[in-house]
Parts: C-alpha cells; structure tokens; sequence
C-alpha cells in the first residue's frame, strides 16, 4: 500500500485533480487502519478536515503556499498544540502542549495539515518502537518484526501508505533506522538546520530533527519548504561532472549481512560510470561507545532536572529506568572522556571529507528483527540489538554531518535495506540532489535483473 508522493499530491491539487479534503479524509482512513493493525499512531486528529477545506478554498482563490493541504504526521515526541503529545511515556498522559514545536509551526505555515502523532519508543530512547505502556509498533512489510526506531511509527505510517511524509527525530539513527526497515526515505540533516525548539530533548548536543518520505525528490520539496536552501541541482545527473564518492570497503566489529553488501555493491557498480569510487578503510568501531556515553550522560541531565526520582520510579518505563539508574553512575570524568573521543572521532571524518563529497555505506547491518528479540544473528557474529542497528548511524549525530537514507532494490520475499549517503556538513544540497540520483538508479536495477 503506498500513497503518491508529495509532489504528485501538488500537482493533482493544483490541477484540480482531486482537493485537499480527498486527500485527508482517504489518509485519515487509512491511518485508522494503520493504528489497528501496526499500532503506529499515538493520536489521530480529525478535526483537520476543516483545516483541509480550508486549503481547498486557497486553491480556488490562488494563494496556496508550497505544501498547501498535503496530510503529514509528526512523532510523538514532538509538541502540538491542542493535541495530546505523551513522548512515548505513561508519565506524560493528558499533556497537551500550548504551542507547535518550530517545525511544525514552519510545516503548518506552509500548508500542511497535521493529521496525527506517530508512536515512538519512550522519549525517543530506544531502537526497536516498544513500550510498556502503549504496546509494540509492528513492521507493516512483516508484522512479526520491529519498524525500528526510535521514529517507528513515523516510517511505518509513510511505508503503510498513510502519507507520503512524516517528521521524526534521530539522536543516533532514529529516522534512519526505521526508514531503512521499512523500506522509505529518511534524511537527517545538518545538525542545527531544523530547529528543536518544542521537541522533547533526549541529547541535546546529538539530536536532529528529520524527514521520512516515500520518495527523495520529496525531500526537496519538503526542505525547500522549511527553509533548509535545497534546490533541484541538475549536475547530479550530468555525466560529465564526475564526483569523488567514498565507499565504506571495511565494516566495523559488527559485520553486515552478506545479501546486504551484495546489493550496495551492485548500487556502487551502477555509480561507477559516472564518479570517481574512492574505497575507504576509516574505521567506525569507536563511535557507538562513545555515542552511548554522551546519550547516558546528557539523558540523565534531562530527565533528572525536569522530573523526580520519585516520577521516574513510577511513571517512566522499566527499560529507561535502567538507563538513568547507569547514568548516575557516570562520573563528570567519564563525560570529559567521551566528549574528548568525539573531538578526536570527528577530527578523524573532517579528514576524511577532506578527499571525498560524499561517502556510502549501509543503513543497518540487518534487516528487521523480531519483535522482542534483544540479539541479532548476522552471519557468525551476535550481539545487542540497539549496538547493530546503530553501528552505522551514530556516528554521523556525532559529527552531525546530512545524510540520507535509501532503500537498496527490493527482491522479492526479502525485507528492506538501506544505503546511506552522508555529505560534508553544511552540504545538505549534495546529500539530496545525491539521493534523488541514486534512487533512480535504485529503481532501474530493481526493475533489471541485477538485483535476483
């Protein structure tokens, strides 16, 4: 089940085609649906309808702004005004926050019609989108798997076909896992360029706001909208402008399953012709230990000066429990370590940016895991589910370079993969303009018999 792309919506509405009201009332069906089944949203608002009636007369009077009437959902984690927004906790029942969050204030501003809240593992703090309070959400390409997460809701609504859009947020890979296990399009971008303002923190100096989409020219639609300067850049597609593109050649201690790197190199021989492939040996292994101590340390900051211990005890999961009862045992020593290794870390990929525009590697070393598993197996090698899924992602919220996340070509019977396209920092234009290239390659070898 898919929903056409932002853009198809755009033309369709301002052809008359179809209206706004169309538009929302078959998405707000379909997200009824997706909640009973996935158990992907968190609310679903549909009181929009007179917001989408609304867009409809701003068609018919010509005044319709650049995402005028186009459904989206928003993570849970993010605040609504006059809708109720819980962050994934049972401590945060009934809040229903005054004021949109920045970035749903600027999607509001420019047309879009929020529909409802997707799930999210408890504040944003977790891979797999469970909880103990609000169940599981479920992988809409196989049920018996997670979405991933912490944005599980988010992807799963948009690969559902609910909207072809959906706002998440990624501290260490949470709209780029999900997106990648669900099989849509994920963007994280340049740490700062979508503000945070209204979105409940989890680590501050890691936290990005991001995209899920169906397809990648959506993602210059939906940034050029939110004000992040992307524009359609043609020279992507010139073959005479050849890029220097990185190729991650040596996994980290977790390895990548061997269907997976087989489908990114044949993505990699497709781009061959056109750039100049450069193999990169850089190695990641430090990131995740790094990363888990910032998250530990600036978590337990967050969550011990807005709440009592005595709330925590209570109301919050038993799992996020766990996680600030070892932040107390940080010492302020063990923080100046870890902020000391992401120094010398993002020192190391500045340097290696130095000779490439872009680097690839694979989203997630697997495909979906089960629901409840807390190992994986890939190949020889098993391990924690939160230390595979995030080997490959975390390390760019470290250095808060873009990077975009694609599905590789869908075989059939096999779930879902992603590539990653990660840009120097600032350079969001490249990663996008990248991604929309790839994926037409994507789509031709999943059309050809590359990929069997």
């Amino acid at each position: 089940m898919t929903s056409p792309s932002v853009a198809e919506m755009l033309v369709e509405l301002q052809s008359g085609a179809t209206t706004s009201r169309q538009l929302v009332q078959v998405a707000l069906e379909k997200a009824k649906r997706c909640a009973a089944e996935l158990n992907a949203f968190a609310a679903i608002d549909e009181s929009v309808l007179a917001l989408a009636t609304e867009s409809d007369w701003r068609y018919a009077e010509g005044s319709a702004r650049a995402l005028e009437g186009i459904p989206i959902v928003v993570k849970d984690i993010i605040d609504t005004a006059g809708v109720e927004t819980r962050y994934g906790s049972a401590a945060y029942i009934g809040n229903v926050p005054r004021a949109d969050a920045r970035v749903v204030r600027d999607l509001r501003n420019a047309g879009a019609i929020i529909l409802g809240k997707t799930t999210t593992h408890e504040f944003a703090w977790g891979v797999t989108t469970s909880s103990e309070a609000f169940g599981n959400t479920l992988n809409p390409n196989d049920s018996a798997r997670i979405p991933g997460g912490s944005s599980g809701g988010s992807a799963a609504a948009v690969a559902y076909g609910v909207v072809p859009v959906a706002i998440g947020t990624d501290t260490g890979g949470s709209v780029r896992i999900p997106a990648a296990l669900c099989g849509v399009v994920g963007l994280k971008p340049t740490y700062g360029v979508l503000s945070p303002d209204g979105v409940f923190p989890l680590a501050p100096t890691l936290d990005h706001v991001g995209l899920i989409c169906q397809t990648a020219e959506d993602l210059i639609v939906l940034a050029g909208a939110l004000g992040m300067n992307v524009t359609p850049d043609d020279s992507w597609r010139d073959a005479n402008v050849k890029r220097t593109i990185g190729v991650l050649k040596v996994p980290s201690d977790v390895p990548v399953d061997a269907a997976i790197w087989s489908d990114l190199s044949t993505v990699v021989e497709g781009l061959r012709h056109d750039h100049n492939l450069m193999e990169i040996e850089t190695r990641l292994d430090e990131a995740y230990s790094i990363f888990a101590n910032l998250v530990l340390a600036e978590g337990g900051m967050i969550h011990f000066s807005r709440n009592s211990s005595e709330l925590i005890r209570q109301s919050y999961g038993r799992e996020t429990v766990a996680r600030l009862e070892r932040a107390r045992m940080l010492s302020i020593d063990d923080f100046a370590r870890a902020q000391e290794a992401r120094r010398r870390f993002s020192s190391k990929i500045a340097s290696l940016f130095e000779q490439i525009e872009l680097l690839i590697l694979p989203t997630c070393p697997c495909t979906a895991p089960l629901v409840g598993a807390d190992d994986v197996r890939i190949g020889a090698w098993s391990g924690d589910v939160r230390k595979a899924l995030m080997t490959y992602t975390a390390p760019f919220n470290l250095v808060g370079y873009p990077v975009v996340t694609l599905p590789l070509p869908r075989r059939a019977g096999v779930l879902p993969a992603g590539l990653q396209i990660v840009g120097r920092r600032g350079r969001d234009r490249d990663v996008i303009n990248a991604a929309v290239q790839f994926q037409r390659l994507v789509i031709e070898l999943s059309c050809s018999n590359a990929i069997s």
